[in-house]
């Protein structure tokens, strides 16, 4: 925007030395200087408020929070994200957006994710959550909203978004969403995507269970089985390639 401080309409050549002046001249200074103060104090309030600052403003504290306002063009160096500490804890872990994006948790008991204050439908939110496992008895319940990707997981039910862990440790899963948390994506960054698990497949089950989708893959002693599509409950989705030694 335009300055409103307008340098031009005081006379600077006013009063004149050596001679009488009208009063009125002064009053056109005065009012006018009093006039640029007062746009002056509106115009560095406006900025105070809108400013993003290295620190906060005398007698304030510093909120550089952009209200979605749009950053373009930007050339970014030695940037880092917010990481939020959860602690040790069981039961709801909810990822608040709004905290950070990269979010840790220690289990002392089986934990259920879910989400909140993610960002404004058609822009992209993405959340990483660092969880250690501290048992093996300890699951990870993923919220109805995760339906993409899920399926996918090592050691998830499908049909219950339960995932075990065959060894404790610490895991890296990604959630990302564009439609404001409705629809979320889950991507798993510390271990294989595809499904491996033991289950005899046969002539009776080959059209597969809740949650198959292409791309899991059963073992057995014999076999290595591979899905081939989405199950519907009727088509044969599972097919078999047999075990050789190595020669």
């Amino acid at each position: 925007m335009a300055s409103s401080i307008n340098s031009n309409n005081i006379d600077g050549t006013y009063p004149i030395a050596g001679q009488d002046n009208d009063s009125q001249g002064f009053r056109d200074n005065f009012t006018n200087v009093k006039t640029n103060f007062t746009n002056a104090k509106a115009e560095i309030e406006d900025l105070q408020s809108k400013a993003v600052l290295k620190s906060a403003l005398s007698g304030t504290s510093l909120d550089n929070s952009g209200g979605g306002a749009l950053l373009s063009d930007f050339q970014v160096k030695d940037m880092s994200e917010t990481r939020l500490a959860k602690g040790t804890t069981s039961g709801t872990v909810t990822l608040n957006y709004a905290e950070g994006s990269y979010q840790t948790v220690t289990t002392s008991g089986s934990i259920s994710i879910a989400f909140s204050n993610f960002s404004a439908s058609g822009t992209l939110s993405k959340v990483r959550l660092e969880v250690t496992i501290a048992s093996v008895a300890h699951t990870v319940t993923l919220p109805s909203s995760v339906t993409l990707g899920a399926n996918s997981l090592a050691g998830i039910v499908p049909s219950t978004k339960v995932i075990t862990f065959d060894a404790t440790g610490t895991y890296i899963l990604e959630f990302s969403t564009d439609d404001a948390g409705t629809t979320v994506a889950v991507n798993d960054l510390s271990r294989n995507r595809t499904q491996q698990d033991i289950r005899s497949i046969t002539t009776s089950n080959d059209h597969g269970q809740s949650g198959d989708v292409a791309g899991m893959m059963v073992v057995d002693s014999t076999n290595i089985y591979v899905c081939t599509g989405t199950y519907d409950g009727s088509t044969v989705i599972w097919k078999k390639v047999a075990l050789a030694t190595i020669t």
